[in-house]
């Protein structure tokens, strides 16, 4: 109880004779007058000082300011340039004592701090810092290092803390602002020749609609002898939010970083970049452009992307036909940004099963890109949307999601670029060696020179559209060389009804619309050329014996041909599109029959609907054997009408239409022909 008494005794002393030498060390009035002379000398401008400075005993020694504002440079309002609600230095005690001054912490409420620049391009802060001084033959290093040892080791303040602070940065010439409120700072034991340690929490604004960045922050910072500030232990944990975000969006920083103040320059190296869908390692550096452009250049290695998950992030839906489409990416990137351009310098990703390589230019403010891409292969058929049957579509749905307005969002765009893919897939068509330019401006999109691989042949296409007109027309031309017809048709219809080589030239116009509205508005010409095929579901040879048989005319069913395919030599087909009914005028089939040099050969005319596949045509069956290049006529030519689908096709021979026809030729009415003719050989178009 003694010692406790004794103990107390001599505390109660130490704080009087703290109460009664600090107000003789440091006095109130002297010090106002001092902060304001300083103020006015260093700065030429204004300090007010809103109360009493006075000094607090308990809990420690402290001298305590109150609010003080300080003017803005002149013609940039009355409101202060920077202020804080209040301060309280903390004094070390023992120091005091013996007469000395020394601090042991700062403590600073709400300071403010308002950085404007007007619209003449000039900045409140700028009489502010130091005039450069130019010096001959003496590196510009030397001053950074002169200030650091003149400061190390006769600062000492053992805690700076800065509480609720608030920092506006305005460019009233471009409107962009940028803001740092509610931030928490501290730094400890501030001597410039040891490593400062410092925290900081806030959140960071910027934009219109603002988009914000709440963060903490962790590093030691050293200055160094050339004037840069290096952090070589960064780390900020931070949560993005606002436009264009939809939901937060968490992300870890680590890197090693260099701050050079003079050139308004950050640089991270050993950077690693980590979040739930994304994990990056490289370098960055930002930097203040001379027209006070944020400037930033970066290369990025990106070990995993998941862009499903952050494009749900961003608001938006990817209905895709697979739904684990984009969630795999990694690779090289190396990019610049300056304001709302971005230069996409080298591109080297595989995303998902692709590998892509390239450059590109994106212009966010213009809405403009500029692309050179190429990839080894590319299924869109995982990428595009599940193609709705027609009851699933309502009535009135969004305009937007139609390819009108998808053609009308495209078009207002500014695009510039090529693609080229080693192996494409659409709509299970499978195209190989494609190269593919893309131009929108104006409110037209143009696919120009689209050539790829097909089934083993070429395809070579240009696509305009017009989305300047009340309803976006399409206008195109496709030509197709030696490509194999069977898969082809398998892709395009689901069904292999016609083999063969196939040879198509088309131009039309249609309506910008998906499916059988696409093909119902089809206004145009086509012309098609099959050699060496086969045509599913329909075999005139067969039909023509049977009908022949069952009526007598000495043909038994058992010597027809069995197969209820068409065995083609060649068929051409040529005419118009008109509502979507491609019309023929000019069709010519050989069909090759059972025994060798024996054809079919079948002309005539007719329609093949395109959207619902029905086709009925009138032809005229003459069969043909061939003695070397000449051609025999063997039977009396037969009218023929096909009609129906592919897979429920009809083949109606019309044997007493071909009777009567004799009849009036004066030619007896039996099977075969009365005697033999020559007629011309099978047509080479």
């Amino acid at each position: 109880m003694r010692r406790l008494s004794i103990v107390l005794v001599l505390l109660a002393g130490v704080l009087a004779g703290a109460a009664v030498l600090l107000p003789r060390l440091l006095d109130a009035d002297t010090l106002r007058t001092m902060l304001i002379v300083a103020a006015r000398h260093h700065t030429g401008r204004e300090l007010t000082v809103t109360g009493d400075i006075h000094f607090a005993v308990l809990p420690r020694p402290a001298l305590v300011l109150p609010r003080l504002t300080l003017a803005d440079a002149a013609g940039f309002g009355p409101e202060p340039f920077a202020s804080i609600d209040g301060a309280r230095i903390n004094l070390r005690l023992w120091p005091l004592l013996r007469g000395r001054l020394a601090i042991a912490s700062v403590a600073v409420d709400r300071p403010q701090l308002r950085l404007t620049v007007d619209a003449g391009g000039h900045a409140n802060w700028a009489d502010l810092l130091p005039a450069p001084k130019p010096a001959a033959g003496v590196p510009p290093s030397s001053g950074g290092a002169g200030i650091v040892e003149r400061l190390a080791g006769r600062v000492q303040v053992g805690q700076l803390a800065l509480h609720d602070a608030d920092v506006l940065w305005t460019d009233r010439r471009s409107g962009r602002w940028a803001r740092l409120r509610d931030l928490d700072l501290s730094l400890q034991g501030l001597d410039p020749a040891e490593p400062l340690p410092l925290a900081a929490r806030g959140v960071l604004e910027a934009g219109d609609p603002p988009r914000s960045a709440e963060f903490d922050l962790a590093a030691s910072v050293r200055p160094g002898r050339d004037g840069i500030w290096r952090a070589p232990d960064l780390r900020i944990d931070a949560v993005l939010g606002g436009a264009p975000l939809r939901e937060p969006l968490p992300l870890r920083l680590a890197a090693e970083a260099g701050l050079d103040p003079a050139r308004s320059r950050l640089r991270l190296r050993r950077l690693r970049l980590a979040g739930e869908s994304l994990q990056a390692r490289g370098e960055l550096t930002a930097a203040r452009g001379d027209d006070a452009v944020p400037v930033v250049g970066a290369q990025l290695q990106i070990e995993r992307l998941d862009a499903r998950a952050l494009a749900g992030r961003l608001g938006v839906a990817l209905a895709t036909a697979d739904p684990a489409a984009l969630t795999q990416a990694s690779g090289d990137i190396e990019l610049g940004i300056r304001g709302g351009d971005i230069n996409i310098a080298r591109l080297d990703l595989s995303v998902d099963d692709a590998h892509w390589r390239g450059a590109a230019r994106l212009g966010l403010p213009d809405r403009s890109a500029r692309f050179a891409l190429e990839a080894d292969r590319l299924d869109l058929d995982r990428y595009l949307p599940v193609v709705p049957a027609p009851s699933a579509t309502a009535p009135g749905s969004a305009q937007t999601a139609s390819p009108a307005g998808l053609l009308r969002r495209l078009a207002r765009l500014d695009l510039d670029g090529t693609l080229d893919v080693a192996a494409l897939t659409v709509r299970g068509l499978r195209l190989e060696q494609v190269a593919l330019g893309v131009r929108a401006a104006d409110g037209r999109v143009a696919l120009q020179a689209l050539r790829a691989g097909l089934y083993g042949g070429r395809a070579e296409a240009t696509v305009q559209a017009d989305a300047r007109v009340a309803d976006p027309a399409l206008h195109f031309k496709l030509t197709v060389e030696d490509a194999a017809a069977g898969p082809l048709l398998a892709a395009l219809t689901g069904r292999e009804t016609l083999r063969g080589r196939l040879a198509l030239a088309c131009e039309a116009t249609a309506a910008v619309a998906s499916g059988a509205a696409l093909l119902r508005s089809l206004q145009g010409t086509a012309r098609l050329d099959l050699h060496d095929g086969v045509l599913e579901g329909i075999n005139v040879d067969r039909a023509i014996c049977l009908a022949r048989g069952a009526g007598g005319r000495g043909k038994s069913a058992e010597a027809c041909d069995a197969s209820a395919d068409t065995r083609i030599a060649a068929l051409h087909m040529t005419g118009p599109i008109s509502d979507g009914v491609w019309r023929s005028d000019e069709l010519i089939l050989e069909q090759q029959r059972r025994q060798a040099g024996h054809v079919y050969r079948l002309t005539g005319a007719g329609t093949l609907d395109l959207p619902s596949g029905a086709l009925d045509y009138r032809l005229t069956a003459a069969a043909v054997r061939r003695d070397g290049a000449t051609a025999v006529a063997q039977e009396a030519p037969l009218l023929v009408r096909v009609q129906g689908r592919p897979g429920e096709v009809r083949v109606w021979p019309q044997l007493g239409e071909a009777a009567r026809r004799r009849q009036d030729q004066g030619v007896p009415a039996r099977g075969g022909a009365t005697g033999t003719r020559r007629s011309p050989g099978p047509s080479s178009r």
